[in-house]
């Protein structure tokens, strides 16, 4: 699926994007030579020409791998991964406008898992109360998979953000909010928020000198 913003800045020129002659635009296209420079290092992990049956996702890896940012780890999927068929939504990103598909190999597969995966569970909250279902609390989960529904590629910078989204709304819940009619949250999922908080997130870590937060896609 072709890209229609520069990987770096996430401008979308009217004169169009110079395809990457490494992956040839799979992963990454640029507005800009100085872009396209500024951005290799977070570029060149994915940096592979597709085939029509190959996904790039994000495989997190259990808590044994904490602190969480090294439990992110990029995968090439192929289509035929039971991601795509066994997977289930993570409801509240569907609900922000950016669908993921998440799947355990404990859990969909069967594989004993050897440790819990907190990113994981936090992922599979339910909009209405902020628990995970049952079958995600009572069975440890072990390593997941995550791909965007859509099947763009879904980088380790996006899923940080939308984690911590997550974690975020985890420390808003309270079922006070849901008896007065305005959500365990305090206030309605929407795209805007989840955008609204990423922009807050980027700056942040923009301003750490962390590379690969210029826009959130």
């Amino acid at each position: 699926m072709p890209l229609d913003r520069c990987s770096k800045c996430g401008l979308a020129p009217p004169t169009g994007l110079m395809n990457c002659s490494g992956c040839h635009g799979a992963t990454g296209a640029y507005c800009s030579k100085e872009c396209q420079t500024a951005h290799w290092k977070i570029h060149k992990p994915m940096c592979k020409p597709l085939a029509d049956d190959e996904v790039w996702g994000i495989k997190i890896l259990d808590n044994r791998y904490q602190p969480w940012p090294s439990q992110f780890k990029h995968i090439l999927l192929k289509t035929s991964h039971p991601v795509f068929t066994q997977g289930e939504v993570c409801p509240v990103t569907e609900k922000c406008g950016f669908p993921l598909i998440i799947w355990s190999e404990a859990i969909h597969d069967g594989i004993p898992a050897a440790d819990n995966n907190q990113p994981a569970v936090y992922l599979r909250i339910e909009p209405h109360n902020g628990f995970a279902p049952l079958h995600w609390q009572m069975t440890e989960p072990g390593t997941c998979i995550v791909v965007r529904q859509d099947r763009k590629p879904l980088t380790k910078e996006a899923i940080e953000i939308v984690y911590n989204f997550h974690s975020h709304l985890l420390d808003l819940a309270d079922p006070e909010n849901e008896a007065s009619g305005r959500g365990v949250f305090g206030r309605p999922l929407t795209p805007e928020w989840l955008f609204s908080f990423a922009d807050e997130y980027r700056a942040d870590e923009m301003s750490r000198g962390r590379k690969g937060f210029d826009f959130f896609p």
